[in-house]
């Protein structure tokens, strides 16, 4: 009696741990890419609806300012407050140019609810200046969506979402409506 393992004992042995590491690698290289992705998604989600309802209880109108950082591919999400005589009124809002430009305060900028900013860590989001066709990014400084102080939008809004590698590296739209329903992927 000999000790040891054949030729076709080891083979099998092989090919069956062949088997299982081909299986096994995408699972293991995708690992966290989803979970990130939502993480983000569900930031983003949250703070629209954090900014929303916040309009709607103080009847101010809200900005939800991005602020990217295409060199390591994060956003934040900062979150304003219109200020002054006007921050109440809905009709104001939606006849500026781009609406919700002018919320008082230094620089028309409103108050900056520090407290409530928010950090995205594998998105980048730039909106569009047209509903159809391909993104052509607005400027940094109209790169917000904002809420009227009845929880609607002055305008119906496309924005794309850039993933990082770590985060699947997919591309897809998110869509503001005028009556404050928003939606990420198809426009509905």
């Amino acid at each position: 009696m000999k000790n040891g393992f054949s030729i076709l004992e080891l083979m099998t042995a092989i090919a069956v741990i062949s088997i299982i590491a081909g299986i096994g690698y995408p699972a293991i290289s995708n690992f966290g890419k989803v979970e990130n992705y939502q993480s983000d998604l569900a930031t983003i989600r949250g703070q629209i609806n954090i900014v929303r309802q916040f309009s709607l209880e103080n009847g101010h109108a809200y900005r939800l300012k991005v602020v990217n950082d295409d060199v390591n591919n994060n956003s934040s999400l900062e979150v304003w407050r219109a200020q002054g005589l006007n921050r109440f009124n809905i009709k104001y809002h939606k006849s500026t140019t781009p609406p919700c430009s002018e919320f008082g305060g230094s620089g028309n900028q409103g108050v900056q609810e520090t407290e409530l900013t928010k950090q995205l860590e594998y998105f980048v989001i730039k909106k569009c200046n047209l509903l159809t066709g391909s993104c052509t990014p607005v400027s940094v400084d109209d790169n917000y969506f904002c809420f009227l102080p009845d929880a609607s939008s002055p305008e119906n809004i496309k924005a794309t979402i850039e993933s990082t590698g770590n985060a699947g590296k997919k591309t897809e739209f998110i869509h503001f409506y005028k009556s404050g329903f928003f939606n990420n992927g198809k426009r509905m």
